[in-house]
Order: C-alpha cells, then structure tokens, then sequence
C-alpha cells in the first residue's frame, strides 16, 4: 500500500517542496513571477503544471523549490538515460516533418500544436507547457522526459 504522505501528482509534489523550503503561498508566487491566485492554482489543480506553465517557468519554478523539472512533473528524480538537447528535438521534428511529406502545419495539427515556431528557433521550446512538448515528443518518436530541461 502507498504511503498517504508521498505526493503522487505535480500539483502535490510542488506544495510538499514549497513547505518543505518553508515558503508561503504569496512567498512562492512572488518568487515566480506570478499572482497568488496563479499560484495556488498551481498547488490546487494537477493540470496547472501540465497545461498552463511554461518550460521555462516550470525551470524556474523547480530552482525556487530545490527540484528538477522531472521530479515535478513524474516524481522520478533520476536522470534519463538520454538527453536531447532543444536543437536536437527541434532537428527531430524537421526529419519526422519531412518524414510525413513536408508540411509543418498539417503535421503540427496531427501532432495537436503548432510546430513552425520550433522549427524556426529551438529556443521557443522554452514557451512550450509539458503537455505540448510530451505531445509534439510522442508525435516525433521522442521521449519527452529526455528533452526536459534540467
């Protein structure tokens, strides 16, 4: 039987490190960047971390709490046995384009997000949530969890 204690979702790990590091609510929100209601919709609502936040504002929000961007997300704190950098992803996602007859759009609508800006610069994966990247990931062959920044 699992422990009652353990947080088993994003949301619960999150408010589990936010007192562990002895911060408030309004203290953890001002430290990110966002309101307080944002943020309690953070540790409210699972889906926040996954469709709301950015990769980047998930990068920040796992230095503020002491974790890494994985271990919110999956509660696995290991480190993946591959990594692939945002140029990589975004070379892998040209190749699975091309793969499927060249048309961006039509294969950023199948994959269900708009792929154009990640083709044009990798750095725009910083603005992706981990719901569209774990997405536009499963659509080129990736696993997402190797493309997580650290």
């Amino acid at each position: 039987m699992a422990d009652p204690s353990d947080p088993t979702t994003a949301n619960e790990r999150i408010r589990a490190a936010r007192e562990r590091a002895g911060l408030d609510l309004s203290e953890a929100a001002h430290k990110l960047g966002v309101s307080f209601e944002e943020y309690r919709d953070l540790e409210d609502f699972d889906d926040e971390v996954w469709m709301v936040f950015s990769l980047a504002e998930l990068r920040k929000l796992a230095q503020i709490l002491g974790l890494t961007p994985r271990l919110i997300l999956t509660g696995d704190a290991s480190a993946p046995d591959e990594t692939v950098s945002f140029t990589d992803f975004s070379r892998a996602i040209a190749e699975s384009v091309r793969a499927g007859g060249g048309d961006a759009d039509a294969w950023g609508e199948r994959a269900g997000w708009d792929v154009a800006p990640l083709l044009r610069d990798p750095e725009e994966i910083w603005n992706l949530c981990p719901d569209g990247l774990r997405d536009i990931a499963g659509a080129a062959g990736i696993d997402w969890r190797s493309v997580l920044p650290k």
